[in-house]
């Protein structure tokens, strides 16, 4: 046999060493190509189509950095598999050397064997990303909610680009794996797997650490939804906070609490709890790094696809500032002019759009003195203007008496004011007259076209009879006459269509944006200077959705590739220990352990190894998530409660199957 049949041989017949670390490279490499495919797309050398040249860069961007996070994380993560499994072949090599091999072809050996199982996932991967890349740019354009998805080309520099940058990672890996490895001392090589472990402590006080940075974390990050005071130094803080009392959850706390439970003889005694808890202690000593590297990356994860999928729901879209079809504001006093409207019907016509429903209304900025020199305004609208508007959403119609007004909030913080403090009444001071209107009740949370947020009472809109804003406004007209520059009185005309069908608009919206952006050239530089706003739900829905789809790609890939790497950790840390696993409960089967009893202790250690890292990841989210809803006025659970469930499901599923693979290997020893 060759010494390339010998490297061949080694790489094909120990799957269970090379396996994880193939599966988990080619992983990386799948996402890497991914990136790089969507990098050198055509598309993306321009704009994305329907999407702003802002977001066609940072998707640049956004994607460049990640590459670089995945290769960065990538080289790491396959130095220390590389380490751990070729600690377990310590005595592997002993064998070697006593047969006659010299030190300088043992690190050829190791060298070519890491090159060819790194090498081979490079290629899988690359061919597997270029066989699926029709499929891989058809679920890129739905997750950016493309109108047309992105074409299939020719891609040359991300196959060029992806082989070389791994490849040299793997040459560099191979090289510094094959020269770090001690072979001077064959005693200690052939006993590696016979040394005992030493005994792990923890100090209470390190303990109390993680329970103090874990609770300060979660405060700061809760501190972070008081939209009075909204800041990122808090979230920053907290996340820090939170990151580092994880690592002393796992390093100190857990193995505190175990030591703890060892101390109580009555639970520690029995039954099988003596084996289960006495390996677990050593088990939190050996993959402090794992688990805290789990944690931390399934939580981000989690949290990443949560929101991305909450906040690019349709239900969040019209609960934005205008939750209508299609708005034009007219700014200069003057309606919407008739032909915009005409186009508006035309248009709609042609996209075969026939349930919609039209209105039209305007805004009262009516401005009266606070002080003999200060002037502040009120926005008014009509109770006929409103009830039309609720009319087209189906929602509650209203009613308010002559001289009496109704307080209308578009936003949670004005909201949660008036449910704490509702004025009785509002007086208007004119110089020579003071009006008093009283307050009926506080209408339910809603969101209009228009809203003047420097008036007197922020995102809060006054409901009243027309006849009594037309009162107000000619007093407030007369008031200012002798000095116009001080005359702050405004006037809005808006016009709206809406339908319920509102997200296929999307094309209809793109044409009369066009529209409108033509007739504002013309009319903007004229005598009137008139100038008209165009909105469109669909198309700011549609902005959100590949922002947060931008927002997806770039995180849970990479929380996917670091989710995959960290589940090949734990298989990895597993099949280092497993041979000195096989004669610990060969011993303990000698003496009278059964199977059911080493199902139990192994099904108890695995559980812990699998599911408290998750655990703790998903209590770290759902703080996060909490803290997001608290932003949002839209119920986000339902979404997350999807994520959390998929993880879960994932790692039940993984479970399983080593815990299979585990025992099967056990019961070979126990026959």
């Amino acid at each position: 046999m060759s010494f390339r049949q010998f490297v061949i041989n080694n790489v094909r017949r120990n799957p269970k060493v090379y396996g994880p670390y193939f599966f988990t490279t080619f992983f990386a490499v799948t996402m890497f190509f991914v990136y790089a495919l969507l990098i050198f797309h055509p598309e993306f050398q321009d704009t994305i189509d329907s999407s702003s040249e802002t977001l066609s860069y940072f998707a640049m961007i956004g994607f460049q950095i990640s590459q670089v996070i995945i290769v960065l994380f990538s080289a790491f993560a396959c130095f220390y598999a590389v380490s751990t499994f070729l600690k377990t072949r310590k005595a592997e090599f002993g064998l070697l050397l006593i047969q006659g091999i010299n030190k300088k072809q043992l690190t050829k050996l190791i060298f070519w064997e890491n090159m060819l199982a790194g090498l081979a996932a490079v290629i899988c991967g690359i061919l597997f990303g270029f066989i699926f890349s029709k499929v891989i740019l058809l679920i890129c354009s739905n997750i950016l909610s493309l109108t047309e998805t992105l074409p299939f080309y020719m891609p040359w520099k991300p196959i060029l680009i992806t082989f070389l940058i791994f490849g040299c990672m793997f040459l560099v890996i191979s090289a510094v794996t094959s020269f770090s490895v001690r072979v001077n001392n064959l005693k200690q090589l052939l006993a590696s797997q016979k040394q005992p472990k030493k005994e792990i402590k923890a100090a209470w006080y390190l303990a109390f650490l993680a329970v103090l940075f874990i609770g300060a974390g979660y405060g700061t990050v809760l501190i972070f939804t008081n939209r009075f005071d909204f800041s990122f130094k808090p979230l920053l803080i907290g996340v820090v906070l939170v990151v580092i009392g994880t690592y002393f959850f796992f390093s100190q706390l857990l193995v505190f609490v175990l030591n703890r439970l060892r101390k109580r003889e009555r639970f520690f005694f029995k039954r099988t709890n003596l084996l289960t808890f006495s390996e677990l202690i050593y088990q939190m000593r050996d993959n402090v790094s794992t688990f805290f590297i789990v944690a931390v990356v399934s939580a981000t994860a989690i949290t990443a696809m949560g929101t991305s999928s909450a906040v690019g729901s349709s239900g969040l879209a019209e609960m934005s500032q205008n939750p209508y079809a299609i708005t034009y504001s007219a700014y200069g006093g003057k309606p919407v002019d008739q032909s915009l409207l005409d186009d508006a019907k035309k248009t709609f016509a042609s996209e075969n759009i026939t349930d919609y429903k039209t209105a039209s209304g305007k805004f009262y900025q009516i401005t009266y003195y606070v002080t003999p020199d200060e002037t502040s305004f009120y926005t008014f609208l009509s109770i006929d203007n409103y009830n039309d508007l609720m009319g087209l959403r189906n929602e509650k119609k209203l009613s308010v008496a002559p001289g009496s007004v109704i307080l209308l909030p578009s936003s949670s913080p004005s909201a949660d004011k008036l449910k704490k403090d509702l004025p009785k009444e509002l007086n208007i001071t004119f110089k020579s007259q003071k009006v008093t209107l009283p307050v009926k009740q506080a209408a339910p949370i809603n969101r209009f076209p228009y809203n003047f947020t420097m008036s007197s009472m922020e995102d809060v809109t006054v409901i009243a009879n027309q006849s009594d804003i037309d009162a107000l406004w000619q007093k407030s007209e007369a008031q200012f006459r002798e000095t116009p520059d001080d005359n702050s009185n405004y006037l809005l005309n808006y016009s709206l269509f809406h339908t319920e069908n509102w997200e296929e608009t999307i094309p209809a919206s793109k044409k009369l944006h066009a529209d409108v952006d033509k007739w504002n050239e013309k009319n903007m530089n004229s005598e009137t200077g008139e100038f008209v706003n165009f909105q469109s739900l669909a198309l700011e829905w549609q902005g959100m959705k590949q922002t947060n789809g931008l927002l997806m790609l770039l995180t849970v890939l990479c929380g996917a590739v670091f989710y995959t790497f960290s589940a090949g950790f734990i298989y990895l840390r597993l099949h280092s220990d497993l041979k000195r696993d096989d004669q610990q409960y060969k011993m303990l089967f000698k003496i009278g352990l059964t199977k059911p009893e080493l199902h139990k202790i192994v099904a108890r250690q695995l559980r812990v190894m699998f599911f408290l890292p998750l655990l703790v990841a998903i209590i770290h989210s759902i703080v996060a998530f909490i803290a997001l809803q608290s932003l949002l006025e839209f119920n986000i659970w339902q979404n997350v409660g999807i994520v959390i469930g998929i993880f879960v499901g994932v790692q039940c599923i993984y479970y399983f199957l080593v815990k299979y693979n585990y025992l099967k290997q056990l019961h070979r020893v126990m026959k």
